[in-house]
């Protein structure tokens, strides 16, 4: 296996609930509103109080993708890799090819705000802030209404779960509704308790949206009625590191990435696109022991040791990127206290990688610094 960039690693155990959550920060632009991931793991971020959209390499280096927008809102890519972008007041939905080039314009009344793929096509589901509706945007080209009920009250976030139920959370009220097929609306809870909800997302089996004015992160219980918790934040702050102790600055925008195990999230105070890492579930007892095994040297310049003790088998060894991008992997042996031979690190960028460990049941991640 060859190991390219690290910059931080923590280990962890995952038996059957969520451990060890880990925030840092890419800084760069003024990212604070939408949020969308293309297949090579880049991360876009909207400007709403600007007139850019910006993009994230999976090492953080950022630049501007595209310009001259009036409030730049919900992101989401297609399946070809081509970004569909709400511009708010200037209601309009642009698409876009991965070069930034305009490959089409849908002029949208009432101030286009969300912005998600369905999950069993390329048609596009999006809301209208003013305007109170979901719609769909066909590949053709077509528009139909979804939803003009009237819970809906400046809807903005979007969200399917694994079934492909739709959600949708308001950000003037913070309520979320669960939308049927034929557009009616079935109520799922109220995030907070004061201030509005940004967006949704789904992962992990729940439904999670951000809350500006009280800087925190909510877990909400998509079956139940009300069944919300504070996942993360308290009082505005940049704080990184363990998810218990990190702050946030009017969180905005959040997505979780495909595989579910990382979480994207802007802050609309600070204009700082913050990354919540090691969402991991297990399904299984094991013989892993987060304090066995450890990577070295860590930082590491050239090449790492995987070095511990593991229960007799196989094992599968990935390495990460940081938006959750596997880069490579390998299938080890339990042969003592040094396994394996050392991964090449040389050739890779300084950033954020995890290695993951897994014995077909749980996982072991840890996070690396390659300096």
């Amino acid at each position: 296996m060859k190991i390219k960039n690290s910059t931080l690693i923590m280990l962890f155990v995952i038996t059957g609930g969520l451990y060890g959550q880990t925030v840092t920060t890419f800084t760069g632009g003024t990212p604070d509103d939408g949020i969308a991931v293309d297949s090579n793991g880049n991360i876009y971020c909207s400007q709403y109080t600007g007139d850019t959209i910006f993009k994230f390499t999976p090492t953080g280096e950022v630049s501007s993708f595209a310009t001259g927008l009036n409030t730049p809102n919900g992101l989401a890519f297609n399946s070809n890799d081509e970004l569909y972008a709400c511009d708010g007041q200037g209601n309009t939905v642009y698409i876009y090819d991965l070069d930034g080039n305009v490959l089409q314009t849908f002029p949208i009344t009432g101030h286009p705000s969300g912005m998600i793929k369905t999950v069993d096509g390329d048609d596009m589901v999006a809301t209208t802030y003013v305007g109170d509706t979901v719609f769909s945007i066909s590949t053709d080209g077509t528009i139909d209404e979804i939803s003009s009920d009237v819970g809906l009250n400046g809807p903005v976030g979007l969200a399917y779960d694994d079934a492909g139920t739709l959600y949708v959370g308001n950000f003037n009220d913070r309520d979320i509704y669960r939308v049927s097929e034929t557009g009616e609306l079935d109520f799922v809870a109220t995030v907070g308790n004061t201030s509005n909800l940004g967006f949704i997302t789904y992962g992990q089996g729940m439904l999670w949206g951000t809350v500006l004015g009280e800087h925190k992160i909510y877990k909400i219980n998509p079956e139940g009625i009300n069944d919300v918790t504070v996942f993360a934040g308290s009082t505005a702050g940049g704080n990184d590191g363990d998810i218990s102790e990190a702050t946030f600055s009017q969180p905005n925008g959040i997505l979780f990435n495909q595989a579910q195990d990382t979480m994207y999230v802007t802050d609309f105070g600070t204009k700082n696109l913050r990354i919540i890492t090691d969402f991991t579930l297990g399904t299984g007892d094991s013989g892993l022991d987060e304090n066995t095994l450890q990577l070295s040297p860590n930082p590491a310049q050239n090449h790492l040791f995987l070095e511990g003790k593991l229960p007799y088998g196989k094992y599968e060894v990935g390495l990460y990127s940081v938006s959750g991008k596997l880069l490579s992997e390998m299938s080890i042996s339990s042969i003592g206290n040094r396994i394996a031979e050392p991964l090449n690190v040389s050739h890779l960028h300084a950033g954020v990688y995890f290695v993951k460990i897994s014995d077909g049941k749980n996982i072991i991640t840890k996070r690396l610094i390659k300096m």
